[in-house]
């Protein structure tokens, strides 16, 4: 697997591995797994959370997980860690005050068995801190060593362009929920912020070369499963062109999706696309994995573009 480099100087496989449910649903066996095969395979792009996934556990899951496989492996030095702060835990956690980000940083590289973080996210926006301050508190991590980048993900555009207007180190990653199927516009996000990306948003980061890391990117199996579709998104026909077209490269529909915003950095208006999906099974997750090697003209990508 080719890497590429970003403007921010990271040098990272163009796929990336999430970890979300790694401790929790996903045994430490399974984990274990996934991320020897990715590995393999030469991803070296692993993104987490202090929070994940609370929802199944304390939120510590993951992180300890990863710094466990870190430890046995001897592979830190081989990995992209992204890692994040500012949504809640249990009733804690959620904001980025400054004393909130100094507090989780040092909790997540004693988690992930490290003395620093490659990619660190503001989880979400947090319109209650004055961007100032969060940004400041982000800069003296850097400045300090223990992070050495910054993105952001949960944020309006507007938001993402004002908080980088008064950093000291900007946000040079922007993480957001994105796929191959529309979204539908009736229905509103879960979270004030975790919004689908637009082509708007997708334009503002083509034009500024700020790389978009696509969550939920695979449809939380959709492509594979119709019954696991979120109703979030719209199906019929432009799903169809897309499993017809992956039948025809013996690939499943997933595959392709993550061939089609791999190379979506190819056409006008669009930012280069890092797809982050994971896996419970080492199987599935090298199945879609193959739309990494996937060539795709370019008019097979207009075809999808249009459909």
């Amino acid at each position: 697997m080719e890497k590429i480099t970003l403007p921010n100087g990271l040098t990272v496989s163009p796929v990336a591995l999430g970890a979300m449910d790694f401790g929790t649903t996903t045994s430490k066996e399974a984990a274990f797994r996934v991320l020897d095969a990715y590995l393999d395979m030469g991803g070296n792009f692993v993104d987490t959370s202090n929070n994940y996934a609370h929802w199944n556990g304390t939120g510590d899951e993951s992180e300890t997980l990863l710094g466990e496989y870190f430890s046995q492996r001897k592979c830190r030095d081989r990995i992209v860690l992204a890692t994040k702060v500012g949504f809640d835990r249990h009733g804690e956690g959620q904001g980025l005050k400054k004393e909130q980000i100094e507090y989780w940083i040092d909790e997540s590289l004693r988690k992930l068995n490290t003395d620093y973080i490659d990619l660190y996210y503001a989880h979400t926006d947090d319109p209650t801190t004055p961007l100032e301050e969060t940004m400041e508190a982000f800069h003296s991590l850097v400045q300090k060593g223990k992070v050495r980048c910054l993105g952001g993900s949960n944020y309006d555009t507007w938001r993402f362009c004002e908080a980088n207007a008064v950093a000291k180190t900007p946000y040079t990653v922007m993480q957001q929920w994105f796929t191959y199927l529309h979204a539908r516009a009736d229905i509103a996000p879960q979270y004030t912020f975790n919004e689908a990306t637009t082509r708007e948003r997708l334009r503002y980061l083509e034009s500024k070369q700020i790389p978009l890391v696509a969550y939920s990117c695979l449809a939380k199996g959709g492509y594979e499963c119709p019954e696991r579709l979120p109703k979030e998104l719209i199906g019929g026909e432009r799903l169809a062109f897309l499993k017809k077209m992956a039948a025809d490269k013996g690939v499943n529909a997933s595959a392709l999706a993550v061939a089609w915003m791999v190379n979506l950095h190819r056409c006008e208006g669009f930012p280069r696309v890092i797809p982050l999906f994971g896996s419970s099974r080492a199987e599935h997750f090298t199945a879609n994995l193959r739309g990494v090697e996937l060539t795709l003209s370019d008019d097979e990508l207009a075809q999808l573009n249009r459909a």
